[in-house]
């Protein structure tokens, strides 16, 4: 079979193909949509707006229809905004992002009453044009019925900055969207792929937002069935090929690892353990002698306003040790002694080449450019090395603990002042400062990376940022889902000459979602499984943010967590399933400033005070639900 992209031929034997039952969710019914308004933008032409980018088909009523009468239905995720480029389309549906996927139904009426809705295929839209009608249907005629392999949510984060909860339902709209199936880079164009990068970075998130335990096992499934004999996992799976690299071919190994720690699935680890191994092997095969480089890199922060200062073997080796640091823990999990041994040598000797290689004397990040593959730019043959000081290289060198212990404190440092002042983006343009300048790998680490290192004031203040480029920019211009691209729309430029490489409903760039739940609300794993969890609450430094609250349904059942500032105090409200326990920091070094449920804390029942850590008090809490207040918070 000629592979996806790269026209690879790999021959697949079906001799010894087996059937299994199905593992995890079929695609079902999410929920339905009804239209929230119509404009007859042609005579004839009328285009509903359902309220909601989603992934699914149209539902239309007809309360009288002619025998033989066509209705034609075509699909759309934007509008042609009003400006020059859009010429005579201004307010039509724009379709040019599908490419060769026509997402239209035609259907032709028989007398009478009668419902269309369309079986056996989807589409991704949030506008429908309908034409060969007499007159405008009525909008509770205009239904959308939601597809999904998601069944329910597991997680919820409401705030009290309101742009802030939209990007929180665009983000799991996106998830619920890309998850029919299998999980997809998109729902609308003629891709729908599993590109291996999107899940990579999104897992973190996506297993909060859902129960996609068995979800992401058949898929783990999926790239066994086309990894390579050489151990190289495909780009995409299921169907293969691709073009991304070592840091799209790694969710072979990152994915089963999210898994492990989110739902203590051990039993995936040991299932998938052979073809990890083989896929690490085949990195270490990978390397150049003469260079000590990863051949295997293509794509680097792809879609990142840096991405070419960056470079992408700078990412491709911290990937590279972050595979080995799991690997090893892994064979340690298994009992595989002799494999942790021989895995932990190549973590030492390969972050060690990292940190040679990747900083320099002064302590900044390196990086060689126009390695790999950028997609869209020009080819230059001449590789070089250059101080790149970015976002995503302290971000990703920071989170995965890449960097050398004693070099920590130092590149956090540096992270916060790349993000407080102004950069300048690959094509020159200078941004304003609290810029989000990362791609598909630095974003889902970037508010990780400055919240571990106490710079929660800088986390905020990029979250919260809604200047391009931002998570907030999309939301003024109207998204429900999130973009492929930080500019896949501006107020000034449209869609940036990007009308078909471009999706309005990509999560990549959501994986702040796992921060959202983790970090500002605290819901934090200890244990895998969260058997044993943290609540570490982080209210808005800035405070711009006055609460938070929100859920993640664990095996054990709903962990809850509000945090409000009123005043001087800290309110904060908390549960613990039963059978579980938690661990809470308390952002005070003072006991007699904090009551719960009323009394002093040393009389509170199920709360007993551990220590004091880092400016914070740390208590083991039982099973219960708590109200804690902190006075004189500042």
């Amino acid at each position: 079979m000629r592979e996806f992209f790269s026209g690879e031929v790999t021959e697949y034997n079906f001799d010894e193909m087996k059937l299994i039952g199905q593992i995890g969710n079929n695609a079902r019914q999410f929920t339905t949509l009804v239209a929230k308004s119509m404009e007859e933008v042609r005579p004839g032409v009328y285009v509903y707006d359902m309220g909601q980018n989603f992934v699914g088909t149209p539902k239309i009523t007809i309360a009288n229809g002619t025998a033989g009468d066509t209705m034609i239905l075509r699909v759309a995720e934007m509008l042609y905004p009003d400006l020059e480029e859009s010429k005579d389309n201004v307010g039509m549906i724009m379709t040019e992002n599908y490419r060769a996927a026509i997402s239209q139904d035609i259907y032709i009426m028989k007398v009478g009453e009668q419902i269309f809705q369309p079986k056996f295929t989807s589409h991704g839209y949030q506008y429908l044009e309908i034409t060969g009608i007499d007159g405008p249907l009525p909008l509770e005629s205009v239904q959308g019925v939601s597809i999904s392999s998601i069944v329910e949510l597991t997680a919820d984060y409401e705030t009290s900055n309101l742009k802030v909860n939209q990007l929180w339902s665009n983000l799991v709209w996106s998830n619920v969207d890309n998850f029919l199936t299998i999980p997809t880079d998109c729902p609308q164009r003629n891709e729908r792929m599993g590109w291996s990068g999107d899940i990579s970075v999104f897992s973190r998130s996506a297993t909060y937002i859902s129960n996609s335990d068995q979800f992401l096992r058949r898929h783990m499934i999926a790239m066994r069935d086309v990894q390579r004999e050489s151990g190289k996992f495909t780009d995409i799976a299921p169907i293969g090929g691709g073009f991304g690299g070592i840091l799209w071919g790694s969710a072979g190994v990152t994915v089963p690892w999210e898994v492990y720690q989110q739902y203590n699935d051990k039993a995936l680890l040991a299932e998938h353990y052979d073809a990890m191994v083989s896929y690490i092997d085949y990195l270490d095969e990978s390397i150049d002698s003469q260079t000590g480089l990863c051949r295997d890199v293509r794509l680097g922060d792809w879609l990142g306003p840096q991405n070419r200062q960056l470079g992408p073997q700078f990412l491709a080796t911290a990937y590279h040790v972050y595979d080995l640091w799991i690997i090893q823990s892994v064979a340690e999990l298994l009992g595989k002694e002799k494999d942790a041994l021989r895995f932990a040598q190549m973590y030492r000797d390969r972050k060690d080449f990292f940190n040679k290689t990747f900083v320099n004397d002064e302590g900044k990040t390196v990086g060689l450019i126009n390695a790999g593959m950028n997609v869209g730019s020009s080819p230059v043959p001449k590789l070089e090395f250059k101080v790149v000081d970015t976002q995503t290289s302290y971000a990703v060198g920071l989170a995965l603990k890449v960097f050398d212990e004693e070099r920590f404190d130092e590149m956090a440092q540096k992270l916060a002042k790349t993000i407080e002042r102004k950069n300048l983006d690959d094509e020159g343009i200078e941004h304003p400062e609290y810029s989000l300048m990362t791609g598909f790998i630095g974003t889902a680490w970037v508010s990780k990376a400055l919240s571990d290192y106490g710079f929660n004031w800088h986390a905020y203040k990029l979250l919260q940022n809604n200047q391009y480029p931002s998570w907030l920019y999309s939301i003024d211009q109207g998204a429900t889902t999130i973009w492929e691209r930080l500019n896949s729309y501006t107020v000034e430029n449209g869609f940036g000459g990007n009308n078909s490489m471009n999706s309005f409903n990509h999560y990549t760039f959501g994986a702040v979602g796992q921060w959202m739940l983790a970090y500002s609300l605290g819901i934090q794993r200890d244990e895998p499984g969260f058997q044993r969890f943290i609540l570490q609450p982080t209210p808005d430094p800035t405070g711009e943010m006055t609460w938070a609250k929100g859920y993640y349904d664990s095996m054990y059942g709903r962990i809850y967590s509000n945090w409000k500032i009123t005043g001087d105090q800290l309110i904060y409200e908390a549960t613990v399933p039963a059978n579980t326990t938690a661990t809470l920091y308390l952002p005070t070094n003072d006991l007699k400033k904090i009551t719960e449920g009323g009394i002093r804390i040393s009389k509170a029942k199920g709360v007993k005070f551990m220590r004091y850590q880092d400016g914070k008090v740390v208590f083991e809490l039982q099973s219960g639900t708590y109200h804690f207040i902190i006075e004189q918070f500042k």
